[in-house]
């Protein structure tokens, strides 16, 4: 008998509040930093370690995580994984130092977070089929997004009303309900399960964290002439002037290389592999896939930059960004679902609906770009917002369908670990990449403005730079530099610090846009639609 109403899609609601709150925890300590700073007694790079580390300890075991799905059963890694997330997220919540929190948050939190995560796409395919999967990932990309966006603004709630350990206090009260929910979650795994290979996974591990952490530290350090040496463990080293970003990417491509050896060394040995080779020959599913690692660096790329203007020009709190950003959530929320309705019930094909959301948000891209000026307001760069957020959710929530529709069920773990590997590196990269692009010409535009006024005297100019160099390394929202008496001086370095957000913003705007204009040009390699035959005859009997 088929399911209907509630039976049917309370799996959905259960796997979606999971989706929910692992992606919410990438965004929502982002406006809490001053105030963990403050309770632990610490710095700024150490907290934003914090942040990294979680999406890093996800992007180098998204894979694993899968593997073992399919292995040990995917309802069971989920099962398993929530509980690992819940205590991380309770140790976190009881930090008193830095390393607590860090090793709380990324090697606790965040490999529950990779166990359950793959997880997630793979219990969709399991438990739908045709028109209804169309829908179902059309909320799962709906939660995906917005969850990113409400981070801040439940972020800057919760830490202005109470305390920021609540940002974490709130995750275990989800994970019991899960565990309580996955009772309607059907089990999936292969037929024939093996020992996973504990070398692969050590390869994929480092080699998937060294390629993202040479891409976090490029903000720090430099992409290749080192902007200062290289310092860890209260230790320096100066790498011949090399960038420690340089080394770590060629480290970890070659690791990664190895990993690939390995896999088809083990399939010409009939072991069993961590990655199918066969499944990078699947021209449908790594087509979505490297369009699914564009789009997250366009959308981590633009929540990285909005906050740079909303604190650093208008001077909003933690609260009042994260409440501007809640257009962006509203229309991922509506965007998501409707797409997943035009392509269930009026048969448009996810390819044209993804390329029709990719042109939405690149034009919505544009408009924000061209309205960034000393005089904008929120009001001024909402609609462009939207217009983001509307095509985001179109073109997202259909490339999780597309994409993971091209494998069977029996490879739906490690066909999600992979795609969500790929999509957590595009997090990582559009944060550090669009983000150095950013600090860099803010810190230029600061130095240029510095060096050609005529109103700041000589003798001031030194510490006006290093007022204005905090103020770039913290992207404009640190506590504002001492300033001179004069009144007129004072005047100057707010028109200097003002033009140099707006130059960054700008700059961190064209990335993106550009970012968004690859994405499209990528998705013309897309197949029109999925080619598995059972969602071809669901789609043709849901049009009759």
């Amino acid at each position: 008998m088929e399911k209907t109403g509630l039976q049917k899609w309370l799996p959905l609601a259960v796997i979606m509040l999971a989706t929910f709150i692992i992606v919410l925890d990438t965004t929502i300590i982002n406006v809490s930093m001053k105030a963990i700073i403050g309770d632990l007694h610490t710095n700024l790079k150490a907290v934003q370690w914090v942040i990294t580390g979680y999406s890093l300890i996800l992007a180098a075991l998204m894979i694993t995580g899968g593997r073992l799905g399919d292995i040990f059963g995917r309802k069971r890694m989920f099962m398993i994984g929530a509980c690992v997330f819940g205590v991380g997220s309770l140790l976190a919540s009881r930090a008193h130092t830095q390393p607590e929190l860090f090793a709380s948050v990324v090697f606790v939190e965040g490999v529950g977070a990779a166990m359950m995560m793959p997880s997630t796409a793979a219990l969709i395919l399991a438990e739908y089929r045709g028109k209804d999967r169309a829908l179902a990932f059309g909320m799962f990309g709906a939660v995906a997004g917005t969850a990113a966006t409400i981070g801040p603004l439940l972020g800057g709630f919760l830490t202005t009303d109470y305390s920021w350990r609540w940002n974490y206090l709130i995750n275990p009260v989800v994970v019991l309900a899960l565990l309580f929910g996955s009772r309607v979650l059907h089990e999936t795994h292969e037929r024939n399960p093996h020992k996973p290979d504990v070398l692969s996974i050590i390869l994929s591990a480092l080699g998937l964290g060294a390629l993202v952490y040479g891409i976090i530290e490029s903000s720090t350090y430099g992409w290749l002439k080192a902007k200062l040496p290289y310092e860890i463990f209260n230790h320096v080293y100066h790498l011949g002037g090399i960038s420690i970003s340089i080394y770590m990417l060629i480290i970890g491509i070659l690791l990664l290389v190895v990993f690939l050896w390995r896999q088809a060394n083990l399939q010409q040995r009939g072991k069993m592999a961590l990655v199918s080779l066969a499944i990078f020959k699947n021209r449908q599913f790594m087509s979505g896939t490297i369009v699914i690692m564009a789009v997250a660096m366009q959308q981590f790329g633009l929540i990285f930059v909005l906050p740079v203007f909303l604190q650093g020009m208008l001077g909003k709190n933690a609260f009042h960004t994260g409440l501007a950003l809640l257009p962006f959530s509203l229309s991922v929320m509506i965007a998501g679902p409707l797409s997943g309705v035009l392509v269930g019930k009026r048969n448009i094909a996810p390819k044209i609906m993804i390329q029709i959301g990719l042109v939405i948000s690149v034009t919505g891209t544009i408009l924000m770009w061209h309205e960034f000026s000393t005089t904008a307001h929120i009001s001024t760069i909402i609609p462009g917002m939207i217009l983001f957020a509307f095509g985001f959710g179109l073109a997202f929530a259909q490339l999780n369908n597309l994409t993971l529709s091209a494998v069977s069920v029996n490879q739906a773990g490690e066909a999600s670990g992979l795609n969500n590997t790929f999509r957590q590196i595009g997090t990582s990269l559009g944060q550090a990449f669009i983000g150095a692009i950013l600090i860099s010409a803010l810190a230029s535009q600061l130095h240029a403005d510095i060096t050609s006024s005529k109103v700041l005297p000589p003798a001031v100019k030194p510490q006006v730079a290093a007022d204005v160099a905090s103020q770039a390394t913290s992207l404009g929202t640190s506590a504002e530099p001492n300033r001179p008496a004069s009144p007129f001086i004072a005047q100057e370095i707010t028109r200097i610090k003002n033009d140099a957000i707006i130059k960054g913003v700008r700059t961190g705007m064209l990335a993106t846009i550009g970012i968004g204009i690859i994405a499209l040009g990528l998705s013309t390699q897309l197949p029109m639609r999925s080619r598995i035959p059972e969602d071809v005859d669901a789609l043709a009997t849901a049009t009759h």
